[in-house]
């Protein structure tokens, strides 16, 4: 008894009839991509639209103030403990 193997699979489809299978039939993965290439287009309207350039020439700063605007946290007085809960009885 001997088992023989064949190299030659004919299920297996071409890239090119994959492709048109694609195309033609409903199928999950397609819809997915559309939304998906949809949503890109639209995201890179806006940014093109709203964040690519400033409103006016004079409102660019240089990144360090930016990046200390944007990263610094104002430092508040620490209040003494005594006084810290009794400004409702007052």
């Amino acid at each position: 008894m001997a088992i023989t193997i064949n190299h030659r699979n004919p299920s297996r489809r071409t890239l090119a009839s994959r492709i048109v299978a694609w195309a033609r039939g409903p199928t999950f993965a397609r819809d997915i991509l559309i939304v998906l290439a949809i949503k890109f287009a639209l995201l890179f309207a806006l940014k093109f639209a709203f964040f690519n350039h400033p409103q006016a020439q004079n409102m660019s700063l240089p990144p360090a103030q930016v990046a200390e605007a944007l990263l610094s946290v104002p430092a508040s007085a620490p209040t003494p403990p005594s006084t810290r809960g009794d400004n409702h009885a007052r």
